[in-house]
């Protein structure tokens, strides 16, 4: 499930082909549906959204408007040719404009992920109070948040749990000793 708070990424694969698919039916429509243009920013939006740079969203955000012009252009220039380039510098500039808000707004998300890391916890057991009631640190943690949780402890705690054995070194295992002679001799002189 993608929120503003997932921090996974989305594939090249999804934006360019949503960009491939949205040129395709650009083209099929023909020169006078003008709304197609809007279609481009999903891809803008995907590539913004989805990567761990804003780079490929101001990649996309500069390349469908000159995808458009080569679509423009099978068309036969149905307009002139000014207007057309001018038309898709305005489109330049409302792409990365789209873009970096995106990449804003995806950037704060993850922000809020860690701003949110102030929480009521116990001084004693140091559990954290919740609206359901007080819970372990490492459950809460598991259940909200992407923590994976280990369980150790520190020397301090070492010392006091387990005494001597925190602070013996490790004894090496005794050497196997061997099997005790018998003697085989039957009487003696």
């Amino acid at each position: 499930m993608w929120s503003i708070r997932s921090k996974g990424t989305i594939s090249p694969l999804y934006w360019i082909g949503s960009l491939a698919l949205i040129s395709i039916g650009d083209y099929l429509t023909g020169p006078f549906i003008h709304s197609a243009v809007l279609f481009y920013l999903v891809p803008v939006a995907l590539a913004a959204w989805g990567s761990r740079s804003r780079w490929p969203g101001v990649a996309v955000s500069l390349v469908w408007p000159a995808l458009r012009l080569e679509i423009v252009a099978l068309w036969g220039w149905p307009w002139p040719k000014a207007i057309t380039l001018q038309d898709a510098v305005v489109n330049v500039i409302l792409s990365l404009a789209f873009a970096t808000i995106v990449w804003q707004l995806r950037r704060q998300g993850l922000a809020i992920r860690t701003l949110e890391g102030l929480l009521p916890m116990c001084g004693f057991c140091n559990r954290i109070r919740t609206d359901a009631g007080w819970e372990r640190i490492d459950v809460y943690l598991l259940d909200n948040s992407d923590a994976k949780v280990s369980h150790t402890f520190c020397p301090e705690c070492g010392r006091i749990h387990y005494g001597h054995l925190a602070d013996a070194p490790p004894t090496p295992e005794p050497a196997a000793k061997p099997p005790p002679r018998t003697s085989t001799s039957t009487g003696g002189s």
